[in-house]
């Protein structure tokens, strides 16, 4: 069954002294792609400066720019409309890079041993679930404890992190175990922040688990970008020249329309 949603994104990134020469990559703008269509969007910038749009070798829309003069805050917003309806996904072959670990991906000898341990069944959809279920009952959900740059192995033996750390997990332990699975960044339905959840390349398509809230991902979920792992598609990437500290603001809101 079809859904529309709108979509509403805020990044409000503060410097603490002004910097410039400030170059980004952005993946804010949600594509078009088999069972998402996106109906409206408008991507907004403070500094207001012009983009230009690309795409990267997993697919995702890229808005790259540049800020020259000094600054001491850069802002994005994006909103606009989208109809998903997982019907329309289409079949397709997946690239190999999905089945091997990546940077932030790869397991450790305690990660090994605690997956021989699981009792997975043989069908890929059970076993896809079933390890997502494990993954959940082994980690606790608690922000501050890990960072952008924590792997997979990190965070399991602390047993604690946020939505990109459960996603870590579970695709080294799901590549491990024989699924194919990719990363993925975008927006559920509600108020907050950004969530990054899975695919599972099931039956010849792409399949979203989340592993942070124990769930099959439904039209309720908008994808903004997929890679390998965190790395590959984070919302926004960017230097500059200038030595400062730097905080961010997120707010995203997703409603049916």
């Amino acid at each position: 069954m079809s859904r529309t949603l709108s979509f509403y994104y805020d990044i409000l990134l503060t410097f603490g002294e002004p910097v410039r020469s400030h170059a980004f990559v952005l993946r804010c703008v949600p594509p078009s792609f088999p069972g998402q269509e996106v109906l409206t969007v408008s991507l907004a910038l403070d500094p207001a400066v012009s983009v230009a749009f690309q795409h990267d070798g997993f697919g995702n829309l890229l808005e790259a720019g540049r800020v020259e003069g000094h600054h001491d805050r850069f802002r994005y917003t994006v909103q606009g409309t989208a109809r998903l309806d997982l019907s329309r996904r289409v079949r397709e072959a997946p690239h190999p890079v999905f089945r091997y670990p990546s940077p932030f991906t790869g397991t450790d000898e305690a990660m090994e041993d605690w997956l021989r341990q699981l009792t997975l069944p043989p069908d890929p959809r059970e076993r896809a679930w079933a390890l997502a279920a494990a993954v959940g009952g082994r980690m606790t959900y608690l922000p501050g404890v890990t960072s952008v740059r924590t792997t997979a192995a990190e965070a399991f033996a602390a047993g604690q992190g946020v939505c990109q750390d459960f996603a870590h997990i579970y695709l080294a332990l799901a590549r491990r175990a024989g699924l194919t699975a990719r990363y993925v960044n975008g927006l559920p339905e509600g108020e907050g922040a950004s969530h990054a959840w899975c695919e599972v390349w099931l039956d010849g398509v792409w399949t979203g688990i989340d592993p942070t809230r124990g769930r099959w991902t439904g039209e309720d979920y908008l994808r903004f970008s997929v890679g390998r792992d965190f790395g590959d598609c984070p919302m926004e990437r960017g230097v500059f020249l200038g030595l400062t500290t730097q905080s961010q603001t997120v707010f995203m809101r997703v409603r049916p329309q």
